[in-house]
Formats: C-alpha cells, structure tokens, sequence
C-alpha cells in the first residue's frame, strides 16, 4: 500500500550515502520528465490500480533540464505540512525470487523447449525479424513480484512487449460480467481455460547495450502471457526475472501432518494467501484492489497474530480506521483510500479489531485512546433502533453489504451488491441487529479489561434488549429470518431468499440461541439439502465460531463439512484461496485462511482466554486431523509459541511452552482444570 496521496506532488529523500545524509541536501538535484509511459484509466480490467502501463519509454538521458525546489511548509501556528513523516513501525518488505514453473502454448519464434530454457534456466533465446511470438507460463505459486525483462539486439530495432497477467485459466461463459463475475475451474487448465487479464505494452528501441524493462509497481500473476512483436532485425531476450515482495511476515507457527492427504497443503496455502495480501497494510486483493478493509481485517489480524505474533501490521491498520471517521461516526469501509466508501457492518468489525488486539496483546492504553471512536460508532447504531427494537433506516448511501451469495445480486431497483434480499424494501435486516448486540458484548468485555467500567451495564441492556426483539420478530420458531416478520409477510413469493446460514450463525453469536437449540439450528442450516443463502470464505469464519459456542460435539460433527470447500481449491490448483465461489473474482483474498485459526485454536486446541495470552485454554481435537501424527506451533503474542504434538495411540496431547503460562484444560465434566502457571501440559484424549 504506497504512501498516502495529499494534493502536492513531489519525492521525499530519506537515506544517507556514505557519510552524507541526502536528506538534508536542497541544493544540486536535477529531474526530467517522463513523459513516454501512461498509466490509463477507465481500462476494465483495471478500475482500481491503474497500474499497467502503455508508451515507449526510453534510456536516461543528460537531458535533465529541470530544477527542483524543496517545499517551504513550516509547522506554525499549528499549520501541518502535508507530509508528517514517522518512523517506519515495521520492516521493509521482504524479497525473493519467482520461478517459471511450466511453458503451456508457444507461437512464433522458438519451440516450447527453447521457451523453457529461458525460463527457467535464463538461457537467452532470439526472436527473429518481422515475427509476432508469444508464451503462456506459469510460475510455481501465486505470486506479488516486481517483473523485470531484459532485451538486446545486433543492430537496432523497435521491439513491442505486450504483457498479460492472470490468476489462472478461466472459462468464458454468456452472461457473467467481466472482470466481477467470473467463471473458473482447475487454475491450469491450459486445454479449455483462457488467460484474461490486465496487461502492459510498450515499445522499446533495442540496440547492442541492453535495455531493461521493469514496470513501475509490482505484478499479481500466476501465469503470464508474453507476446514479443519484433520488427526490422532479430532481438535476444536476454532474461526475465521476477521477484517476490511482501510484508515481513516472520512466521513462527507451523503445522505438519505427514500422513494428511490436504492438511499440509491447506496451512501452506493459507500462509501464502495471507502474505500476498500483505504490503504496508492489509491488501485485499493484490490483483484489483490493494485496499485495507476493517471487514476483512478483523479476522485476517487473528490470521496474522497466530502465525507470527506480530501485531506491527494490525495496529497500523487499526489507528488508520480510527482516523478514517466520518461524520456519522462510522469508520470508513477501506484506509487509506481516496475514494471513500463506507460499509455499515464494518465499523463494527473494526470495533471488534480492537478487543481482538486487546485479547492477544494487552495494549490498554491503545485500547483507551480509542474508546471514544468505538462509542461513537455504538452509537451510529443505537440511533437506528426503530419501534421493533431492531436496527434499520440506514442512509441508502451506505453500503449495507454482508456476504457474497447466490441471488443478493443487484437490481434496478437495489444497485447495492452482497445485500440480503428479505429486507431491501424495508431497509431493516435481522443480521445487523445480531452483529450490532454480538460487538456490544465483545465491547462490554472490552471496557472491563481497561478499567472502563462506566457503560458496562449500558453495553448489557442494549445488547439484551435488542436480542428480545431479535427473537420476538425475526425467528419462526425455526429459523431466523433475513427481515422482521411483519417485512417478510408482505414479500412476494418470488424473493430469492428469506432465510441465509449467516443470520442462523449471528443469532448464536449474539446469544439469540445458545446450547442444544444452537446446535440444532446450525445443524438444519448448515445440512447438505439446506436452501439457505450459504456462507462464503469469509462468513464461514464466524460459523466456525459458532460451531464452537454449540459445543466441542457439535464443532467436531461439523468441521470436516465446513472445510470442503478449502479441500476442493486444492483440488482446483489454487495456491492461494480465492475470494468466493460466487464470483470467482479473485484467486487470492485473505479472508479465505480461515484453516490458520481453525488448525491452531480448534484442534490445536490453543486459545487465549486473558489479555495478553497471560491464560489460554487447551482444549486438542486431535481427532479432527486426517493423519496419525501432528506436530503444530502456534504464536502466543511476540515472546512465546505452543509446541503441540500428539500420535494415535499415546492418549495424550503435548503442550509445550517457550515461556510458562496459566494453562487451563478441559475436563470429562465440560468445567476446566487449571494447572497453574506451567511450561509443559499433557491432556488425556
């Protein structure tokens, strides 16, 4: 995620060279304009970035003619320069290098042979005159890579490069609309599939000193088509090379499972997915967006937390939404951006952001500073408390998105996309009421943790008192419905759906339901036959979550049929998980590593139950793993990691800690155990 945008262009020079500090130089600089390469807009497979280049752009010249001028901005009477710079709070991003994987179609010159030499092996290849040539290949994963080719040729000639870049072969189908709604199946199916895709052109004039190509940002791609239009003497390519950037994940947690047909590959795929989305903040998606979303951070934080307990990325994240408030109280959907967008349920989930960080870290007084905001935002939805009890009326203007599911398409009369149908007409929806009563307990906890007592009680009313009506006026004694009753009554019967998985998994969440009527209700939603509007990647998160309130039984009944649809990416040759199954846009969006936390907390059984993982619960579902042996490390914030490992037949599971914890173990009865303050744990199984 590049540097802020402020209406004053200009380059800031941090950095030394040898014992001059450049940053204090005003004097000597010299610039030219670049004026050979455009960045197009309105291109439809680029609404976003608007990355991809086009022109001819030529060596550096001495034709540096332009003087510039440092900026006079001084901090006066409280006047801010545009720029206030801080330390960097995290490391660069880390690099390394992307390898060609396979050569799928080749045309012109060369034959795949000498195309995978190249390669894979950099072995230049000539491409003759007057030809058109082009390859498709693919790279060994998913990747975020700066791309660099390099060119010569005997005698000059003007070479053009036309670059296209893909995510995995995909099928063109009547009816879907690209580039939102796709349609793909095995991501390397060179036989059916198609490569679509962004691309960059250029034109270069080649002589006998090397020209290098690099376009300006870096490159999402699983394959890539490269089309070489050479035309009055025969060009060399000489190399291409690519190389991988992403935050510095720092990974400390791990899962091996030697005898597992898609475990291994499921927590593998899950990391690179995350690290992909992963820059200066977190980026899904890196092939469309690159935006920081609160909605898809707050689990992509836990994600994060587990793997390398690390929390440099999340607090960015988190004091970034706060500064992004906007009148009504409400966070912005993504920061920074310079569209706003705001999405009613993600300031809630930005809320929950922030007693996530507290659980896993202990930060109080990051959590005081920003209790005022989070009030703010309570409040937003308070004020939208009608007569029922239930949350409606929201301005039209804000975006009240949920999931991704078949049928909450947009309409003539409902532009608004991911919007539950049953309450469009009314503008009252069952699920904010429930996410809006599920954050005021989370918060409730929250304020007890600091020391802020005060709106506690306050927090409990309103939480109850919206769960009543919750119950009064949207549950039918079976399900809950996606709108009040008294909406629903007057839908005509053609509505696409009354009834999703996500209200069922939400009325858990907030203590609508709880026990065996919970387990019930989520069993019936959650059938194989069942016709509800089903959750995507990233609200199978919170049914999980669910899953786990109704009971260790019912969570263990359920987690292999949850997991299906991770095994069936694998399946499809997806190295990194794709946003949804509905549109299919998207191959690699973070949300989708829901196996991080369900591998580590679940059946690794870790979970922090105190501030600052200063208690945790260990609870194995070894069970639940497809082979006889597991070995698994989990991050406990940045000074500690569980060890845990179990094989059948030993009839216990091993937990082991780099620094001693209060550790508390489940027991025949349901109650737990504790042990004290320890470094090692064995619980019977």
């Amino acid at each position: 995620m590049p540097f802020v945008r402020t209406q004053f262009p200009g380059l800031s020079i941090v950095g030394t060279i040898g014992c001059i500090d450049l940053g204090t130089l005003s004097d000597g600089w010299k610039a030219r304009v670049e004026d050979n390469i455009k960045f197009p807009y309105g291109l439809v497979d680029d609404a976003f970035l608007n990355i991809y280049e086009r022109g001819s752009p030529v060596s550096a010249q001495d034709d540096y003619r332009l003087v510039p001028k440092p900026y006079a901005f001084k901090t006066v009477n409280g006047e801010l320069a545009p720029w206030r710079l801080r330390a960097r709070p995290y490391d660069l991003p880390e690099q390394s290098p992307v390898h060609a994987a396979n050569v799928y179609a080749v045309a012109g010159s060369g034959d795949s042979d000498m195309w995978t030499e190249f390669l894979q092996r950099s072995k230049p290849i000539t491409l003759d005159v007057n030809t058109h040539s082009r390859v498709d290949f693919s790279v060994d994963c998913h990747s975020t890579a700066f791309t660099r080719w390099k060119l010569a040729a005997q005698e000059p000639t003007s070479v053009t490069l036309r670059i296209t870049y893909s995510e995995g072969y995909e099928y063109e189908k009547e009816g879907r609309e690209y580039p939102w709604f796709r349609t793909k199946g095995d991501r390397l199916d060179s036989v059916h599939g198609k490569i679509i895709g962004p691309y960059d052109e250029v034109t270069l004039e080649v002589g006998p000193e090397a020209v290098v190509y690099e376009p300006f940002w870096f490159r999402t791609f699983r394959l890539i088509r490269l089309e070489v239009v050479v035309a009055s003497g025969p060009v060399q390519l000489v190399l291409f090379e690519a190389t991988q950037t992403n935050y510095a994940l720092g990974v400390k947690a791990s899962w091996q499972e030697p005898q597992g047909e898609y475990s291994d590959r499921i927590w593998d795929i899950s990391v690179r997915t995350l690290r992909n989305c992963m820059y200066d903040g977190y980026s899904d998606c890196p092939f469309y967006e690159q935006l920081q979303y609160a909605g898809d951070g707050r689990s992509v934080c836990l994600f994060h937390y587990l793997l390398s307990g690390d929390d440099r990325l999340a607090r960015q994240a988190i004091l970034s939404f706060a500064s992004s408030v906007t009148a009504e109280g409400l966070t912005q959907s993504r920061h920074p951006s310079h569209i706003t967008q705001v999405i009613a349920g993600f300031s809630l989930y930005w809320c929950l952001m922030v007693s996530d960080h507290m659980l896993y870290f202990n930060d109080i007084q990051l959590v005081r500073s920003l209790l005022p905001r989070i009030d703010g935002v309570l409040e937003f939805f308070q004020s939208h408390v009608d007569d029922l009890g239930l949350v409606s009326g929201i301005s039209p203007d804000i975006w009240q998105y949920v999931d991704w599911v078949d049928g909450w398409h947009a309409t003539d009369n409902h532009p608004d996309k991911g919007v539950p149908t049953a309450g469009r007409v009314t503008n009252r929806h069952t699920f904010f009421s429930m996410l809006y009563a599920f954050t005021l307990r989370q918060m409730s906890t929250l304020l007890q943790q600091v020391g802020r007592i005060g709106l506690v009680a306050e927090y409990e009313a309103r939480a109850d008192a919206v769960v009543a009506a919750i119950r009064k006026h949207c549950y039918d004694g079976h399900f809950f419905t996606d709108a009040a009753a008294v909406d629903v009554a007057k839908l005509p019967p053609t509505t696409p759906t009354l009834y999703s998985q996500h209200c069922q998994v939400f009325a858990v969440l907030c203590g609508a339901v709880q026990g065996a009527e919970a387990a019930r209700l989520l069993g019936d939603a959650f059938a194989p036959d069942s016709k509800l509007g089903k959750c995507s990647y990233v609200m199978l998160f919170y049914a999980f979550r669910a899953f786990a309130l109704a009971g260790p039984a019912f969570y263990r009944s359920m987690f292999s049929r949850a997991l299906a649809p991770w095994r069936r990416m694998v399946d499809k040759n997806l190295t990194t998980w794709e946003e949804d199954d509905v549109r299919e846009r998207s191959d690699c969006h973070a949300w989708g590593s829901v196996p991080i936390y369900e591998f580590a907390v679940e059946v690794a059984g870790v979970r922090p139950v105190a501030p600052g993982w200063s208690k945790i619960e260990f609870d194995p579902k070894p069970d639940l793993a497809e082979g006889d042996e597991v070995n698994a490390k989990v991050a406990l914030g940045r000074d500690n990691v569980a060890t845990v490992s179990w094989k059948k037949g030993d009839g216990v599971v091993l937990l082991k800690l780099a620094r001693p914890t209060e550790v508390l173990t489940r027991v025949v009865d349901g109650g737990w155990q504790s042990h004290g303050v320890v470094s090692e744990v064995a619980a019977a199984v």
